[in-house]
């Protein structure tokens, strides 16, 4: 099947899928797919129920629900991923930007040898790769391993390992992952935006980020998107 059907397959599916379970899907849905990767943006993407938690400026009622959502999409996805597709089996990572009604679904491959084959070298790529491990050194731990590639013209994929600390390996064991997510997605991203200079580094303004992580395999994704 060509890169072209597929993204039709998948817009089609997950659009659907989506509006079956939500009520109402995004107004817009894009797939960025490579051999490593498949990424989904959904732009202005909320129900009546989640605008009302929302406008109640709960956010963490929002996040939980949301979650608790998309996490039962994935076997579906995996599956008609898998089976209607022919795409290998991929471990997936989500995240949302509530101020622009955004967010962000990945699915990577779980074969770490193709992660490795997919890294690049780019212009900025050390600058970018040394702002993140500088960072999460001052607040965790520097990364075992960081790698990143375009995806396409406007949206970086930025791959790392090793940097959990004893402390969440604990609250991952205990079952408080979602508790640990909140905490580490407002850390990192207040860091990554005030912080961080990958836009400058880049050449680029960036516009969007989503970050997710697999604690079990220690593992995260982090997605910049970019314009201008």
């Amino acid at each position: 099947m060509e890169t072209k059907e597929i993204v039709q397959s998948i817009t089609g599916f997950v659009g659907k899928l989506l509006r079956a379970r939500f009520g109402k899907g995004p107004e817009a849905l894009s797939v960025f797919l490579d051999k490593q990767s498949v990424v989904l943006t959904l732009n202005r993407f909320t129900n009546p129920v989640e605008d009302e938690l929302l406008a109640r400026e709960d956010e963490k009622t929002f996040r939980y629900t949301r979650e608790l959502l998309i996490k039962s999409l994935i076997p579906d996805i995996q599956t008609f991923f898998e089976q209607e597709l022919g795409l290998p089996p991929m471990n997936f990572f989500y995240d949302w930007n509530i101020g622009q009604a955004s967010g962000m679904i990945t699915g990577l491959v779980r074969d770490e040898s193709k992660i490795l084959k997919a890294a690049q070298d780019y212009p900025g790529r050390e600058s970018v790769h040394k702002q993140i491990a500088d960072l999460l050194g001052k607040v965790q731990t520097t990364p075992d391993l960081i790698l990143s590639w375009w995806i396409d013209p406007d949206n970086l994929l930025v791959f790392r390992k090793g940097l959990a600390i004893l402390l969440e390996k604990e609250f991952n064991d205990l079952g408080q992952s979602d508790i640990l997510k909140t905490a580490k997605r407002k850390l990192e991203k207040g860091l990554l935006w005030q912080d961080a200079r990958i836009g400058s580094a880049l050449g680029r303004q960036m516009t969007d980020l989503y970050i997710d992580w697999d604690f079990d395999r220690d593992d995260s994704v982090l997605i910049c998107r970019f314009g201008g």
